[in-house]
């Protein structure tokens, strides 16, 4: 692989009340910096959970509204990563589709494409600009449009299984899914819209725990420590 898009949710950033976990921003900036070392061209798209999640609000607003304060939330997670890398120094670009001016700039694949290939890293934040699409749609258009050779999901379990682990000691873990294995086994790897754009597009994604240590050097590397879904060929 030579570019990927990697989707990080805010919730990961989280540890109990702290909204951003000094040690794991260290651990992703530790791996950002053995990447870009490797030639990787990377681009960050972020989410906003730790903050507040728009569709799962628990306040009653109004689902529109409540998707934009989520997206916001995705801008304050997109500057103080980015500050946070930049202090570690590690060359980032901010780009966005909501709140932009400042420090975020407009999104542009062109231009984004130009960062990347200085050896930036480029983090992308406000979603995909519209109420009602999740930064799993975000992260799967953004992939697309920049070119990335797969788009990698950090969760919090470490690939598809075929039933829940947290309930079934002995659930199996797949190493590899086509598009149609999912669709058949009904595993909720990502949203609809986001999961349609990859299957269309042929786009391969790897589903992991990023909490593991190394865990994204140790994906690119090709080391099967979560899913890869994709067609037979690209995988």
């Amino acid at each position: 692989m030579k570019r990927i898009l990697l989707k990080l949710s805010g919730g990961f950033f989280r540890d109990g009340e702290v909204l951003w976990s000094v040690d794991k921003l260290q651990s992703i900036a530790n791996q950002l910096k053995t990447l870009l070392q490797d030639g990787l061209q990377i681009a960050i798209v972020i989410g906003g959970g730790n903050i507040f999640r728009g569709g799962r609000n628990t306040y009653r607003l109004d689902r529109a509204q409540a998707d934009a304060i989520g997206m916001s939330a995705t801008c304050t997670n997109a500057l103080f990563l980015q500050s946070f890398l930049q202090s570690e120094g590690i060359p980032t670009v901010l780009y966005g589709t909501f709140l932009t001016g400042g420090p975020i700039n407009p999104f542009c694949p062109v231009q984004i494409q130009k960062q990347l290939e200085q050896g930036r890293v480029v983090i992308l934040s406000g979603g995909t600009g519209h109420a009602f699409f999740s930064t799993d749609t975000a992260a799967a258009l953004r992939a697309l449009e920049i070119h990335a050779d797969a788009l990698l999901k950090a969760t919090t379990v470490d690939g598809v299984y075929d039933n829940p682990p947290d309930q079934f000691p002995n659930a199996k873990r797949f190493d590899h899914l086509t598009y149609d294995e999912v669709l058949e086994g009904r595993y909720g790897v990502m949203d609809a819209c986001a999961f349609a754009l990859c299957q269309e597009q042929k786009l391969p994604m790897f589903i992991f725990n990023a909490g593991k240590p190394d865990a994204i050097v140790k994906a690119v590397r090709g080391q099967i420590i979560g899913t890869w879904i994709g067609d037979k060929k690209s995988l």
